[in-house]
């Protein structure tokens, strides 16, 4: 009521912007506040398409910068999806408050009235309280009952999760597991109920942050008193009494929810047991300690209470878990603060999936993005841990304990390949010391001194100095630990204060470096003693003295595990501890299945450590080396002699090929398993193994194990008889190097048949042709082929199984024929993946047809092992050139040398190893592992995902994953071509350019922008108008005008009917208003054009459609200034700080009416009007309004003069059809003409250019609406300064962005 007489009084706020500058330039920042004492805005509310998100509000504990990152993460999702955003918040420490994260921030406080204000002042489509903690909660019910719109969970059903009592019965209707509980209707209710299920019990008040007022009662007045509190801070709403459960652990459940259907969810774990706050608690994602079959009932119970509260948006919910049974404690249907946690830990946005969620209602695309499948996030191999920091230190006499309020002041998170060592990372960063030597240990209750045996134990194992009180030294002495006595005067819990403390020495003196103090009252179950205790002592005397202090006895056993099982200080895994700018894709581990090494035999060429680190350099993680070394390796000796050297350089895995002869086909048979595979040299190579006879080959065909792939060396004709054979044989065959098209295609027509073939090509046949390299420089065997066989494999790339470069180093010596005679062979390894990633970037090939021929098909045919924890990391943008040096490969040389080229290798990891970082190799020799010899790898498997992926690719974060076409999470996509970006609109009519603001005019530029891009790209924009039709009622004749509306409209897919005043019933004498009437009831806009001054005025006041002006007599033509203005900033760079001549007949110019006034809207802007005569001036009405702007004007009669070094010269025709006399008319026509001489003369002074060191003249540029008679020559056509044409085409996308807009159908 209150409010209401105060603004039916008109006693309302003004908003006015914050001086961020102290006055000595006007402000210009969008830092807002509302104020009483103003008397007008000194901004206009015009922001369209606009979203209202509130912050946290205030600095306290629990509602601070714990939601800002969700705050900030929403509003980004919101301006991707292209809605305009203002931010409601007052905690200068956030970055929400930045000024460049919103478009518009009010430095207000949460509450209902200062958001209502806003609101009506706005007029935003709606308000988002999900991401600002429980502040927004709290006024949830009181700004819908004031019919704001609220975008996502209802808040009906938000009070249904806040108010404990009706969030009890619910979950009792669901039939879900919660503490005994009963609402607190007086306290002697509460002390029955007590008394029934037994103390401790939990006061719950509804509708707090933080645990405010939640206390654990251990009796009758403790009961009574913490009722008391509670119902103060609860006021209206419920207290809940409940049961509380000692020793159980506690859980958080972060989800996300459409429309009660349940999206994703992520389950972490506390540290501590349950009765610390989770503000407080330390936090474990993904959880470690829970089966599959928790998990399910985990995330059965989250899907229950997504449906049942018809949850839109993100929730979370904290359960306890004890004896195998889960309850749950608490719903909140908001983001908690974890959610940014569980989002960089699990690599997915939490948040951008949340605010789609909560704007699907507003645009149906958003909804169809999302598909609601109730995916369990585990992550991608590493855990995160979050831990406190608090601010005891500067809390004189605070006790450090813990419990079901929030005490915390800040956390810090982060990362590990397992718990232990992301715990002690995220301990170490807030400041916490590893004890160098002696502990302090105090531990209250004979169960926590056994629970801390085993701990306690390793501490002495350690080589730590142990130094307890009394009772703990005793205990631990007992159990054979040694820790010294400290001679405490009273055991633990003890209230005397007679006696002094002897050991605050050694507290004063840092003697201790940690101090573990475990009292019997050290869980939230328990009240903090009001009594200066010796463990309150304690405590007081470590924060006091600096000296590291760990309370809770969860955490410490976490804490000295993590020292035993990590060491004093992490290591750093760049896997886990860094980020990259780089926009990186993670690709699975590399084979290539053709590679020559030349040890033993020839290491002048290649040597086991140069080919593995050249590998590696190209992002294979696995070779298969061929036999044909020196000695070959064709029986077990030579096998030895191949695999000793291999397992003494190599720094990436391997394979080796076994070399068939006439004579070993039965050792070979017997070596099979230790090989890679049979290589069977058929034609002629750089070998001493050809075989010629058919019957030779036979012999292998049929004793080699089929389990191990027969890769065989054939050409042309021989080929036709090894497919012939081999099928005869009934076994597989793998044909290395295709190179021309009857090879390609004979095995194209053996798969036809169904025989059992396989082959690869190599990169040096698909991207070089005989034509390419010198003679000499190019033997290798296959030859290089002609464009003809090349077009051939590109053709068949679905016939190809496997790229392989068939790396054949020898130096350059040798190729350039100085050693004798040439051999046949290129170096490649190191490029293969470069140039095939070009392929991707050039739409030849795609990121699935590389992967299936280097990973998943190689590993198939050969039947390799997999690769646990083995990837490759690659910027796909960047261009770079092949070096002349041939990189890693002892050959010195290449013959990609200055290919330019797409895509670097940046990253390699094997088995969980980083063998390459930021392209450079560190493997060690050695490193390398024989696949074949592995017991612990078995052959590759189709495996279980570990997780149902959700169709949201674009929410992922920053994690690489090993899918072949997925964009990579280390790549953030640009979100501004959201196919989901919601429309912006313009107004109801546009009659006059005083109705525009300047960020209107912004948007609408921003839009032509867009669509003059998309057009020149012949981007197909039918989509946008659609089904939409546009009425063109033109009373006067037109061309440029009439046709870019036509055009603009039928660009964006709508239709156009057209009327003129010769062919409608204007000539049976209907009126202009009825004309409107009836084509509104056709079409969607009306473009009018008229003689009358005024007309698109009257008809817009009957037309139910938007009437746009197209020009009403003398009067306006909004459109036309419109794309004026937008060829100005083209052409200038701005429109700010210009000199404008508008020359011509400015009395009956209606464009530069128009285009005078909406140049107001710019700053600095300096007019000179130019008429022959003082008739013919601007009329006084356009010059007062621009005066009142205080702008500069200043009248001419002279052409000379009045363009004289200014930026624009605007001409108009003198308007013959505005004369009533012919004979006026005649006396003024052709008054004036610019010729290139006059353009000249007005051009600015010369000037050097410091760039070039040439003279140069800035000129102006030149525009007219059209048509022109006379008064511009005909020979500025061709000069660049002539901008008129350029003008004319603007005027199709500016008028395809005003009825984008203007119908709500410009995505932006």
């Amino acid at each position: 009521m209150v409010r209401e007489a105060r603004v039916a009084r008109a006693v309302v706020p003004c908003i006015k912007q914050i001086d961020t500058v102290a006055g000595e330039w006007p402000a210009q920042t969008n830092y807002l506040y509302a104020t009483y004492n103003g008397v007008e805005n000194d901004v206009e509310f015009d922001l369209k398409n606009a979203v209202m998100v509130l912050g946290s509000g205030v600095y306290r504990i629990g509602s601070s910068v714990e939601f800002d990152s969700s705050c900030v993460g929403c509003i980004r999702e919101l301006k991707a999806l292209g809605y305009s955003t203002i931010a409601v918040n007052c905690n200068p420490e956030t970055v929400s408050t930045d000024y460049d994260i919103c478009d518009r921030l009010y430095f207000e406080e949460i509450s209902f009235e200062t958001v209502i204000d806003v609101y009506h002042l706005e007029q935003p489509k709606g308000v988002i309280l999900a991401f600002g903690g429980q502040a927004p909660n709290n006024i949830a019910m009181g700004l819908s009952r004031a019919q704001v719109k609220i975008f996502g969970t209802s808040p009906d059903d938000i009070d249904n999760a806040e108010d404990r009592f009706k969030f009890s019965r619910k979950l009792e209707a669901l039939k879900i597991s919660q503490p005994s509980w009963k609402k607190s209707e007086n306290v002697d209710d509460a002390k029955a109920f007590c008394e029934q299920v037994g103390y401790p019990c939990l006061i719950r008040p509804s509708y707090v942050l933080s645990g405010a007022a939640m206390n654990v009662a251990h009796n009758e007045e403790d009961l009574a008193t913490f009722l008391k509190q509670a119902a103060v801070v609860a006021k209206e709403h419920p207290v809940v009494v409940s049961k509380f459960i000692n020793e159980a652990k506690e859980l958080d459940v972060d989800a996300v929810a459409l429309d009660g259907q349940l999206c994703v969810l992520a389950v972490s774990e506390h540290v501590e047991n349950a009765g610390i706050h989770s503000g407080d608690a330390t936090l474990v994602t993904p959880a470690q300690d829970l089966n599959k079959l928790t998990l399910d009932r985990i995330k059965e119970i989250t899907f229950k209470i997504a449906r049942e509260f018809n949850v839109n948006g993100p929730f979370n919910m904290q359960l306890i878990a004890k004896n195998n049974e889960l309850k749950v404690i608490e719903c909140n249907l908001r983001v908690s603060r974890s959610f940014p946690f569980v989002s960089k830990t699990l690599d997915y946005d939490f948040v951008a999936l949340a605010t789609r969620a909560l704007m699907a209602s507003d645009n149906p695309a958003i909804r169809a993005s999302i598909k609601p499948t109730a995916t369990l996030l585990k992550g991608r191999g590493r855990v995160g841990v979050k831990v406190p920091q608090f601010s005891f230190s500067r809390l004189a006499g605070a006790d450090v304990m813990l419990g079901v309020e929030m005490a915390s002041t800040g956390e810090v998170a982060c990362f590990g390949k397992y718990r232990y060592e992301a715990y002690l990372k995220a301990l170490l960063s807030t400041g916490f010391v590893v004890p160098r030597k002696n502990i302090f240990i105090s531990i209250g209750g004979y169960h926590a001194k056994g629970e801390m045996l085993d701990s306690v134990a390793k501490l002495s194992k350690l080589g730590f100095e142990l130094y307890g009180s009394k009772g703990t030294a005793d205990y631990f002495q007992s159990n054979d630990i040694n820790v010294k006595p400290v001679d405490w005067p009273f055991e633990e819990g003890s209230s005397d204060e007679k006696t002094s403390n002897p050991s605050s020495s050694s507290f004063e003196n840092k003697e201790f470096h940690l101090v573990i103090n475990l009292p019997i009252r050290g869980s939230g179950a328990y009240r903090v003693s009001a009594f200066r205790t010796h463990g309150y002592k304690t405590r007081r005397m470590a924060v006091d003295n600096g000296i590291p202090l760990i309370t809770d006895i969860k955490c410490a056993k976490m804490f000295i595990q993590a020292l035993n099982a990590v060491g004093r200080r992490p290591t750093m895994n760049s896997q886990v501890d860094c980020v990259t700018s780089r926009s990186l894709k993670r690709l699975p581990g590399l084979v290539d299945v053709h590679v020559h090494v030349r040890e033993p035999g020839a290491t002048h060429k290649e040597d086991w450590l140069t080919c593995t680190k050249a590998a590696l350099a190209g992002g294979i993680t696995t070779i298969l080396a061929m036999p044909n070394t020196q000695p070959p390796v064709i029986d077990r000796a030579s096998y030895l002699l191949a695999s000793n050297a291999a397992q003494e350089k190599a720094v990436c895995d391997y394979a080796l090929y076994l070399g068939a002869t006439p004579h070993n086909a039965s050792e070979a048979a017997e070596l099979a398993h230790l090989s890679a595979g049979l290589k069977m040299y058929l034609n002629e190579t750089f070998t001493t193994l050809k075989m010629d006879s058919i019957s030779d080959w036979t012999k292998h065909l049929v004793s080699f194990p089929k389990n191990r792939p027969i890769v065989c060396h054939a050409e042309r004709q021989t080929l036709a008889a090894l497919l012939c054979g081999a099928h005869f044989a009934n076994r597989h065959v793998h044909i290395a190097h295709v190179a021309t098209a009857e090879e390609i295609r004979l095995i194209k027509d053996a798969k036809e048949r169904g025989w059992n073939v396989t082959c690869e090509v190599a990169p040096h046949h698909l991207f070089l042709t005989e034509k390419d390299l010198p003679e000499g420089i190019r033997e290798v065997r296959p030859r290089l082929v002609t464009e003809e066989d090349k077009k051939a494999l590109w053709d068949n790339l679905d016939v190809i199984d496997c790229f392989a470069t068939d790396h054949a180093p020898h130096t350059w010596d040798e190729k350039c024929g100085k050693s004798g005679a040439i051999p046949p062979g290129f170096p490649g390894v190191e490029y293969m993946l470069p140039l095939l990633l070009t392929a991707v970037q050039e739409k030849k090939l795609t990121l699935k047809d590389v992967t299936d021929r280097l990973s998943t098909n190689p590993r198939r045919i050969f039947n390799l092992p997999t690769e646990n924890e083995t990837y490759v990391e690659v910027d796909l943008n960047e261009e770079w050139t092949i070096p002349k040096n041939g990189g890693e490969s002892k050959a010195g040389w290449t013959p990609f040398a200055g290919r330019k080229v797409h895509g670097r290798v940046y990253n390699v990891v094997i088995r969980g190893e980083e063998v390459v970082v930021d392209g450079r190799v560190v493997a060690e020799p050695g490193f390398g592992r024989n696949i074949r010899l592995s017991k612990e790898d078995a052959p590759s498997s189709e495996e279980e995902p570990d997780e149902e992926e959700v169709d949201l690719s674009q929410l992922e974060m920053r994690r690489p994953t090993l899918s072949g076409d997925e964009q990579s999470p280390l790549h953030t996509p640009p979100r501004a071509v959201s196919p989901a970006a919601g429309p912006e609109t313009m107004g109801r009519h546009l009659v006059s350019v005083t109705q525009f603001t300047k960020i209107q005019l912004n948007k609408i530029f921003e839009v032509a922008d867009r669509y003059r891009h998309d057009v020149e790209r012949h981007v197909n924009l039918t989509n946008v108008l659609q089904g939409y039709v546009l009425a063109s009622l033109f009373y006067e004749v037109s061309t440029r005008t009439s046709c870019s509306f036509a055009a603009a409209m039928q660009r964006l897919g709508g239709t156009v009917i057209s009327v003129d005043s010769q062919s409608s019933s204007v000539q049976k004498g209907e009126t202009l208003e009825d004309t409107a009437r009836i084509l509104g009831s056709y079409a969607d806009v009306v473009v009018l054009r008229s003689k009358e001054v005024g007309a698109a005025e009257r008809a817009s006041k009957v037309c139910n459609q938007v009437v746009i002006n197209a020009g009403d007599g003398a009067g306006e033509h909004p459109t036309q200034a419109l794309l004026d203005a937008y060829t100005i900033r083209q052409e200038m760079g701005t429109v700010n700080d210009l000199t404008i001549a508008l020359v011509g007949d400015l009395k009956n110019g209606r464009t530069v009416h128009s285009l005078a006034k909406l140049l107001c809207l710019y700053k600095g802007i300096t007019l000179h009007y130019i008429a022959p005569t003082a008739e013919l001036q601007m009329p006084q009405e356009v010059v007062d309004y621009v005066a009142a702007r205080g702008f500069t004007q200043k009248k001419f009669d002279n052409l000379a003069e009045g363009i004289h070094h200014v930026d624009v010269i605007y001409m108009t025709r003198i308007q013959k059809e505005r004369f009533s006399d012919e004979k006026d008319y005649e006396k003024v026509k052709g008054s004036y003409v610019l010729t290139a001489k006059l353009l000249n003369e007005a051009a600015m002074e010369m000037h050097q250019d410091s760039l070039t060191g040439l003279s140069r003249r800035t000129s102006p540029i030149v525009l007219h609406p059209l048509p022109r008679v006379d008064e511009i020559a005909v020979e500025l056509d061709h000069d660049d300064r002539a901008a008129y044409f350029r003008q004319a085409r603007n005027g199709m996308f500016v008028r395809m962005a005003v009825l984008a807009l203007s119908l709500g159908r410009a995505e932006v």
